[in-house]
């Protein structure tokens, strides 16, 4: 089932792109549309990964030893694509197809149709030949792939930022359950601050950073 709801996800996603993109016809060159790079793994592939995800301390379970949570892909743009965009053509952009009316570049920075503060979008120059789409708060956008239940390591490592941003980290490499058991409300842990670390098809190392 979620990979029929994926599928279906990316099918309603280059369907908007379709719509924008023709073929070039004497000297009038029609718009482009760019989407985001494919996430590369599925929630029924998670082996040998890192991946933004979402869950509670509710969503473990100690007795199975397993813990379910939201998995999440961090929207890149190939920056071939980025740097030949231009008036007319189209950025798929946390989900939303955008026409894109005018371009800002400075610093690393792309401001597409005044940003997202006006209904346009951000987008910073990251790793790798991509650009990141970032939101408020200098967040990165992420894209839902789906639940998944996955085994925990018995050896799991918690590395936990504290409550204000010049709180030490804690890293913690033994008992981990106990730890997280003894969160109270800050048991709630988000795709824009958790990274969990799979190796070997086990959830081997939760980290989670400070934000706003």
């Amino acid at each position: 089932m979620r990979k029929i709801l994926a599928l279906a996800a990316a099918a309603i996603m280059l369907a908007g792109c379709n719509n924008n993109t023709g073929n070039t016809t004497g000297n009038t060159t029609s718009a482009r549309c760019v989407r985001p790079l494919p996430a590369g793994i599925t929630t029924d592939s998670l082996t040998d990964c890192t991946v933004p995800a979402q869950f509670t301390l509710a969503d473990f379970d100690w007795t199975a030893q397993t813990l379910t949570m939201t998995v999440y892909s961090e929207d890149l743009y190939d920056a071939v694509d980025i740097s030949q965009l231009k008036a007319g053509d189209t950025i798929i952009y946390q989900g939303r197809n955008i026409v894109v009316a005018k371009i800002d570049d400075k610093d690393g920075f792309k401001t597409i149709n005044d940003g997202i503060e006006n209904d346009g979008a951000d987008l910073q120059a990251g790793d790798g030949g991509t650009y990141r789409a970032i939101q408020l708060d200098d967040h990165s956008v992420y894209t839902t792939l789906g639940k998944a239940t996955v085994p925990v390591a018995s050896d799991l490592v918690v590395i936990d930022c504290g409550i204000e941003p010049t709180d030490p980290v804690d890293t913690i490499r033994t008992d981990a359950r106990s730890y997280l058991q003894k969160l109270g409300q800050r048991d709630n842990f988000s795709e824009l601050n958790t990274q969990v670390l799979i190796q070997g098809g086990k959830v081997t190392q939760i980290t989670r950073r400070w934000i706003p």
